[in-house]
């Protein structure tokens, strides 16, 4: 419901609120249970917290985690605890809302107004607060003006509350001074590498070996009681028939829920994208900037965009993208203002040069323009004709679906069934219950069912899935079993053989530190290993190392020692062993301080006033009385635990 609000606020105090907010009662326990009404999930501080309430903002939230991660699951998200989560908010903003109230925080009519005449999405295009369009958007969300207002006024009154929690926080320029200076120096090191990759010839696993580790890790190589079905998907999308609908119904339709189809101003665009953080040195930027231009030219003659993308998007400096997809004024947050700007700027069919917004550096592309108005019926005809048919489907949906159970029961065969219906089947290749088809969209308890059908069965009574219902058969049934050795030996081998490598590795690095001990005993190492020793790129104590990736340990210990001596210890790689000693340090550029000043004392005065305010949240979560009363609805807790709520 407050999409809109969370994408446009700006103000340190809403980031601090939904920042910090995520702080959950559920690890650290809530108060004694007690019985209730079942419209009651639990009483904080004396408030209900009703079912409803919590039923509505779930699904809120929901919605939102499908949007940032499409492919996840529902069943994945709520055994891995994000009704708990979900609750554990709601328990926080009760809380934060119950002090706001003690302290006579509040937000009068004027500010409400105020606030929702700023939000971008509801301005015209000349930037002013348009009311037709703030009531069209918030009916095509399904909401009302009501409930946004009221959403609202809790969101800006926590604000408020916030900025009054951490008003006494500041930040001297001393200090930001020596965090920018501890944060951009840099090191260089010396390192020796005994790789995995050197170590594994002529390792070969006796078979003995390789049966002990098949019948010592059997877990590993089980395979889950699989199904595969037939199916009939009964839902409104199924059962719908456009080619029925007519273009006279097309058009009154259209003529009726004009408003529906009216539309910002709205931009078709791609882009390249080369993440660097808002403090990165000013090398790295420039290096973002010179990689970018050249994917830009090379757009410009026409490259493939996917041809631009690398295989591995993980690597530090690894260019990601993002294809054709249309963007409306005003629907970004004021951080991607300069992105938003270029787009609306560019021709259609150009190619813009690098610009930078707070995750990096973008190059775009435009492929098309359409101005703000009322969408013409030829451009919406297909979405009028689906929402017609769909719409015509729902309300014969109950009645095909009654037809065909019925006949089933009386022992017809599901798909003689479906096609006395005119209603095509569908089947599936096996599948695990933690794996069903994304397609079907099946809700955790008819995978339950499903897997509880023995071959050859039909489901008694429909399934209820996300669009529909579903009517299926089991065709074929496979128990969870252990893979025979056979078919994982190489898999078995290929372990035992990093296992044994790494092993050597680590034998070799610590006999070779060892003998580093003495100064003889150094010059005798570097005299064997000459050909093998590296010296790294500049990096930071963030703990990434070129050519080595993550190793904390080792940044650490190489901005702690203070000589170039080679280190003692042994560090742990992600495939084998390095020593190493510091080379050098590099001081942060004293220019670029000057120039980003201001940014890292509002920085540390974010942290400080994060600090503070997480302090004040501690302490009235802890004071906080929590009365569970029906914990059941909240399935499974992070981390598994169902039971573990005190």
């Amino acid at each position: 419901m407050l999409d809109v609000l969370r994408k446009n606020a700006q103000s340190w105090g809403v980031k601090i609120i939904f920042g910090l907010i995520i702080v959950v009662f559920v690890f650290w326990g809530v108060g004694n249970f007690g019985a209730d009404t079942a419209s009651v999930v639990a009483y904080v501080n004396g408030r209900p917290l009703l079912v409803k309430d919590f039923e509505k903002t779930f699904e809120e939230n929901l919605r939102l985690a499908h949007n940032q991660n499409p492919n996840i699951t529902d069943k994945e998200l709520v055994e891995g605890g994000f009704r708990w989560q979900v609750f554990s908010q709601m328990l926080t903003q009760t809380i934060l809302a119950g002090q706001a109230a003690k302290l006579n925080i509040s937000v009068s009519d004027v500010e409400l107004r105020r606030e929702i005449a700023r939000v971008p999405a509801f301005a015209d295009e000349k930037g002013k607060f348009d009311a037709q369009k703030y009531e069209v958007l918030l009916k095509a969300n399904g909401l009302n003006t009501a409930e946004f207002e009221a959403d609202m006024r809790k969101t800006l009154t926590l604000e408020k509350l916030g900025g009054y929690i951490t008003l006494p926080a500041q930040a001297t320029e001393a200090e930001a001074r020596g965090l920018y200076e501890f944060s951009r120096e840099q090191a260089v090191i010396e390192y020796i590498p005994f790789l995995t990759d050197a170590f594994s010839q002529g390792i070969t696993p006796p078979d003995d070996a390789i049966k002990a580790y098949y019948e010592a890790n059997a877990d590993k190589f089980k395979t889950p009681a699989q199904i595969r079905i037939e199916y009939l998907d009964l839902s409104p999308q199924t059962l719908a028939k456009p080619d029925e609908v007519s273009d006279t119904d097309i058009e009154a339709y259209y003529k009726a829920n004009t408003k529906a189809f009216e539309r910002p101003e709205s931009v078709e665009v791609r882009h390249l994208l080369v993440m660097v953080a808002p403090n990165a040195p000013e090398a790295e930027v420039k290096a973002a900037e010179e990689k970018l231009a050249g994917l830009a030219e090379r757009l410009r003659k026409g490259e493939d965009f996917a041809s631009l993308l690398p295989k591995n998007p993980t690597e530090e400096d690894a260019v990601m993208g993002e294809d054709y997809a249309w963007l409306s004024r005003g629907a970004l947050p004021k951080e991607f203002k300069s992105f938003e700007d270029a787009a609306f700027s560019l021709d259609k069919g150009k190619v813009g040069d690098p610009i930078r917004t707070t995750i990096g550096l973008h190059v775009m592309e435009v492929r098309d323009k359409r101005p703000a108005g009322t969408a013409p019926l030829d451009e919406v005809k297909d979405e009028v004709k689906s929402v017609l048919a769909e719409e015509r489907a729902a309300d014969r949906l109950t009645k095909v679906m009654d037809t065909v159970q019925d006949k089933v029961v009386a022992g017809i065969e599901l798909a003689k069934a479906a096609e006395d219906e005119g209603l095509a089947m569908g089947q599936t290749q096996l599948f695990a219950k933690d794996q069903p088809p994304v397609n079907l969209k099946l809700a955790p308890q008819a995978l339950e069912t499903l897997f509880a059908l023995a071959q050859g069965k039909t489901t008694d009574t429909p399934l209820t899935t996300e669009d529909g219902f579903l009517v299926a058969k089991v065709l074929e049934a496979k128990p969870a079993a252990v893979a025979p050795l056979e078919d994982v030996k190489d898999r078995i081998v290929v372990e035992l053989v990093e296992k044994e490598a790494l092993k050597r590795a680590k034998e070799k690095a610590e006999a070779a530190a060892s003998e580093m001990k003495t100064p003889e005993g150094v010059a005798k190492v570097l005299a064997e290993y000459k050909a093998n020793v590296v010296l790294s790129q500049p990096f930071t104590r963030q703990g990434f190392i070129p050519g080595l990736g993550m190793v904390p340990p080792l940044a650490k210990a190489a901005f702690d020692q203070k000589t170039t001596d080679w280190m003692p210890q042994v560090f742990a790689v992600s495939d084998g062993y390095v020593l190493a000693r510091p080379e050098k340090r590099i001081a942060p550029d004293p220019a670029a301080w000057n120039a980003d000043k201001d940014k890292w004392m509002q920085s540390l005065l974010q942290s400080k006033q994060s600090e503070l305010f997480r302090a004040y949240l501690t302490t009235i979560q802890e004071e906080a009385k929590i009365e569970m009363v029906n914990a059941e609805i909240l399935g499974p807790r992070p981390g598994g635990d169902a039971d573990a709520v005190q």
